[in-house]
């Protein structure tokens, strides 16, 4: 029986989750951190450094007993040489050395991997994708990306950029993108997007407005708001197509979707899976035949994904 202890952080925008995982997916602990405000790689380090401290303290684990330390972020990056390239939620755009400024604060292996690269592994291992060899995790939340699973394995292409299809051109006119490109996907479909969007519209500095957020536009779509009905409407075509895209282009047996506008919304779910049947290639959707369905890990599927990933 595999005794060991594994160590996990899931880096995001604004929170990171970090979990102790023993024996039989045992969560030995569980907490959930701030990123800091415009957090610089070595604060981010150092953040989880002093956070896993305390927590082995907590648990009465040895640092020593560690097995790894998996690291999963939003972020372009190379798996084997551990470096970001870019990471637009955190405002980093210059090559940066992640896993080493990890590895000499830490005894552990140490693995860093782009979060839907982990997510796909973590539905595929203990989740909605189980038992598929060819699957693919789409992230709806702050933006848009996919982990792909291919042939029985993470797909990360020949530089471990694969996937990042939030930057899909073109889907609106004359939007920035926080990529520094336009118009891409995830700067009109993504939660982000959706907000930008309903805040071209309506005043939120209006008392009767409040904060102009992704629910807010949600939460008026579903009183038959026309605006933002439209909103949502054109969100779904945008992402619809694009998975019908991927889908056609890779054709896999399971699309799961997750993030954090996804979650909780299965009829948006059922949206995004009805525009991909109308616009994938039939054979794709109709022969293979293709599951589209919500993750069942969420909000952790990543951080899973890391913990099979050091089990292997």
């Amino acid at each position: 029986m595999d005794n060991k202890v594994y160590a996990i952080a899931d880096v995001g925008g604004t929170k990171i989750l970090l979990l102790l995982v023993g024996p039989d997916q045992n969560v030995i602990l569980r907490q959930k951190l701030p990123t800091p405000p415009e957090a610089t790689p070595e604060l981010v380090v150092k953040v989880i450094e002093v956070a896993l401290s305390r927590a082995l303290q907590e648990v009465a684990v040895s640092p020593q007993s560690l097995a790894g330390l998996g690291v999963c972020i939003a972020a372009l990056l190379d798996f084997e040489g551990g470096v970001i390239y870019e990471a637009p939620n955190l405002d980093w755009h210059e090559p940066i050395p992640f896993r080493d400024l990890l590895q000499r604060r830490f005894s552990c292996p140490v693995y860093l991997e782009n979060d839907t690269n982990a997510a796909i592994l973590g539905e595929v291992t203990y989740g909605a994708a189980r038992g598929h060899r060819d699957a693919a995790y789409i992230t709806i939340s702050t933006g848009i990306g996919a982990g792909l699973y291919l042939d029985g394995r993470i797909y990360r292409g020949s530089g471990g950029f694969a996937g990042e299809i939030g930057h899909f051109k073109r889907f609106g006119k004359g939007r920035r993108c926080g990529c520094g490109g336009s118009d891409c996907l995830e700067s009109w479909a993504s939660g982000e997007g959706i907000a930008r969007s309903g805040r071209m519209l309506w005043d939120e500095s209006d008392p009767s407005i409040g904060p102009l957020n992704t629910a807010a536009v949600f939460d008026w779509a579903e009183e038959g708001d026309i605006l933002a009905g439209s909103i949502i409407k054109q969100a779904v075509e945008d992402i619809g197509i694009s998975l019908a895209n991927l889908a056609t282009l890779l054709n896999p047996s399971c699309m799961v979707i997750g993030g954090g506008v996804a979650r909780h919304r299965p009829a948006l779910v059922g949206q995004i899976r009805e525009k991909m049947k109308h616009f994938a290639v039939a054979p794709v959707i109709k022969v293979s035949p293709l599951e589209v369905v919500a993750a069942q890990l969420e909000p952790e599927a990543g951080a899973w994904g890391m913990h099979a990933m050091m089990c292997r």
